[in-house]
């Protein structure tokens, strides 16, 4: 993961100039949402438009249920389209395991995942959990796992993610975008769909996330918006795709059909995230890789209320922090 981006400054992906705008709602309008069930032709698949009358899938979630139980199904979906995605909703799970911990966010059976990192060059490795009592669970492998600042509370905690495919992230919410597009539109952007079944990446690919941390505010069910530009202006994308969860918005950019050397995205304002925060950075996240990597996510954490010991593990000590999230 990049460090913080603050919005006020450009970027430079892929060498096209990319400018970040805190004016979403004045740019875009709102086109679908994850709670509004849009009526389709009953026998064909959106994605692979085949007729599935006899193998259809009732009970394709339309939002991944690892992002939070919910009801969204897609009734639109036939079974080897929905097997396909399976394995993007795979590094999907391990790209947000750390936001879905520290969210305490349960999954569809009522579980807070944990988390085991890398071994890297250890002999065990880092785990961190939730426990009954609401707590953090730090089993550290190195103390550099879990920084402390002592003087301000605080610390910052390490995820070892193990392998995943980022641009398989980047098809798992494109899809979810597809899904929410009405008829009339899907129809004349059905070049998109070309791209949750290509493996290669290519310019017409934005590849890129942004996250934006809640502080106070927790999403226990998803929900995901789908934007369309307003009067189609040249320099921004023309779909934008908002996905609401746990502790959580990340932002994505469906693809461009005719990039420029400069783009504007076009980010949620402040008044609409309620949080303390004073400063507002955005986590910009590169997903432009289709082979499996090994990323690391920090997140800086309050531990006024903590608990520190040491246990041991095959004759190497480990060092163990419980702490409380503020709320």
């Amino acid at each position: 993961m990049n460090n913080s981006n603050n919005t006020s400054h450009f970027y430079y992906q892929k060498g096209i100039k990319v400018f970040n705008k805190l004016n979403l709602q004045a740019s875009y309008n709102k086109i679908g949402t994850s709670d509004i069930i849009i009526k389709r032709i009953p026998s064909i698949c959106i994605y692979c438009n085949k007729n599935f009358t006899n193998n259809k899938m009732n009970h394709a979630h339309l939002i991944p249920e690892l992002l939070g139980k919910n009801k969204s199904h897609n009734e639109y979906e036939c079974n080897q389209c929905n097997a396909i995605s399976g394995k993007w909703e795979t590094s999907l799970g391990t790209f947000t395991l750390p936001i879905r911990l520290m969210s305490m966010l349960k999954n569809k059976k009522g579980r807070i995942p944990k988390f085991k990192s890398r071994i890297d060059n250890y002999n065990y490795p880092t785990e961190i959990s939730v426990d009954n009592t609401g707590r953090i669970i730090s089993k550290l492998a190195t103390r550099d796992d879990f920084l402390i600042d002592e003087i301000n509370n605080s610390g910052k905690l390490k995820f070892r993610l193990g392998g995943f495919n980022p641009y398989h992230v980047y098809k798992a919410f494109l899809k979810v975008g597809l899904s929410l597009m009405p008829n009339e539109i899907l129809e004349k952007e059905n070049w998109m769909i070309n791209y949750l079944f290509q493996e290669d990446l290519d310019s017409k690919i934005f590849p890129i996330v942004y996250l934006i941390h809640l502080d106070d505010k927790e999403m226990v069910k998803p929900y995901f918006e789908l934007y369309k530009h307003n009067n189609g202006n040249k320099y921004r994308p023309k779909y934008l795709l908002t996905a609401y969860f746990g502790k959580a918005i990340i932002h994505i950019v469906l693809p461009i059909q005719k990039p420029k050397k400069k783009i504007y995205i076009n980010l949620p304002s402040i008044h609409k995230i309620l949080t303390p925060r004073n400063n507002y950075n955005i986590e910009l996240l590169d997903l432009s890789n289709n082979t499996n990597e090994k990323w690391n996510c920090t997140f800086n954490v309050d531990i006024k209320k903590r608990r520190k010991e040491v246990i041991f593990n095959s004759s190497h000590p480990v060092t163990s922090i419980a702490f409380k999230l503020p709320h």
